[in-house]
């Protein structure tokens, strides 16, 4: 009995043998013909049962099928698959590991230089859609094909752009081993510039290996001394980490290349406030303003010193104990409060809206309101403005 039920099962393979290696033939009539639909189909009914069969050139077929619907420009048949690179690329890869005979490895590199441009095509596609980590696999696909041995022999350059795009899509993704992986090969092959130095150092800064993200920082700027992208850099890392005054050499250094560029000048103001040097800072946004009148940003931080330096001599005032210096302090203060007013209302006409500054601009027509008369409307009007934005 046992021995009949063999044969039986050995018979049922024969036949979906045979029912396969037809539909297969259709498959790749249907492909030459144009018909994605119809091979499709034909194919997928044909490999369906693998466990009975071992035809590589079935696997070809099917990826080649899947290819060609990848490689379509019609919508109609670009939909029948979601994911029909990767089922051509895992075809190809069944069909060598069929092949007995070394039949299949022409036609599947043949394909698989094909896959290349279709993969990078494909990267590029999710990156823009903001798909990072679908965007890292198919980078990493494309390197893992150029990686066969099949290409040994061509000797094929480096993908150092491929390389690096990977590094790109790996630091979106949050995959930052992966970013620091490819940014690594990328410099090694020394390719991307100042650029590749800047993305590894804050790659590593984010994995909380600061000290390793210095040493790239540095390394790109002795390499890139006038490379604007690694002075910003530079400049953010201090200015924004524990040691501001070591941004002011680098500051002076991009000052130096590009004097006209105003968000240089608002930095170094930055960095002034950050070292308790409100004139100088005040000088540097006044630059900043100058430089491009568009500037909103250093408008606010101009604004932001006046107020801070009112709200510093109120305070002092209200530690006079005599009554008429009391009186003469208070004066000069709220003529402070007044003369910040204009730069906030400046910003709002750069940036119609801004939160920040109609908070400020209320308290300072609320504190003003017994002062003059139109400051008790122009506190009610920007309090009926704020609670429109709530």
């Amino acid at each position: 009995m046992k021995k009949l039920s063999f044969i039986m099962v050995l018979l049922l393979c024969v036949s979906m043998v045979n029912a396969q290696k037809s539909k297969v033939t259709g498959a790749s009539n249907y492909l030459n013909s144009g018909k994605l639909d119809k091979a499709k189909e034909a194919i997928d009914a044909g490999i369906g049962h693998e466990k009975c069969v071992a035809w590589p050139k079935a696997y070809l077929i099917q990826g080649k099928v899947y290819q060609a619907i990848f490689e379509s420009p019609l919508p109609a048949y670009k939909g029948l698959s979601d994911n029909a690179l990767d089922v051509a690329f895992d075809a190809y890869m069944k069909a060598l590991e069929l092949d007995q005979k070394g039949k299949m490895m022409k036609p599947v590199k043949a394909q698989m230089t094909n896959m290349i441009p279709d993969y990078t095509n494909e990267a590029v596609n999710l990156y823009n859609k903001g798909d990072f980590s679908g965007a890292l696999k198919a980078f990493e696909k494309v390197l893992e094909i150029e990686n066969m041995e099949m290409f040994k022999a061509d000797n094929l350059a480096v993908d150092t752009a491929v390389i690096f795009n990977a590094g790109l899509a790996a630091q979106k993704a949050n995959n930052l081993e992966a970013a620091i992986k490819y940014y690594k090969q990328t410099i090694g092959y020394n390719y991307g510039g100042a650029k590749a130095y800047a993305y590894l150092s804050k790659v590593l800064t984010d994995s909380d290996k600061g000290e390793e993200s210095l040493t790239y920082l540095h390394k790109g700027f002795e390499l890139y001394p006038n490379d604007a992208y690694m002075l910003v850099e530079l400049i953010n890392h201090y200015l924004l980490g524990g040691e501001p005054e070591k941004a002011a050499e680098y500051l002076d250094k991009a000052i130096a290349l590009d004097p006209e560029n105003g968000s240089y000048y608002r930095a170094k103001g930055t960095l002034y406030e950050k070292t308790n040097e409100p004139a100088k800072a005040k000088e540097m946004y006044e630059i900043a303003f100058e430089k491009d009148p568009k500037d909103f940003t250093s408008q606010y931080n101009l604004g932001l010193l006046k107020l801070n330096a009112a709200i510093t001599n109120h305070k002092a005032a209200n530690e006079i104990m005599d009554a008429k210096k009391y009186n003469a302090a208070i004066k000069t203060v709220y003529t402070e409060y007044e003369g910040v007013i204009p730069y906030f209302v400046k910003v709002l006409e750069l940036q119609p809206g801004e939160k920040n500054s109609l908070i400020t601009l209320k308290e300072l027509y609320f504190k003003l309101r017994n002062e003059k008369p139109e400051y008790l409307e122009k506190y009610n009007e920007v309090k009926a403005q704020l609670e429109g934005l709530e």
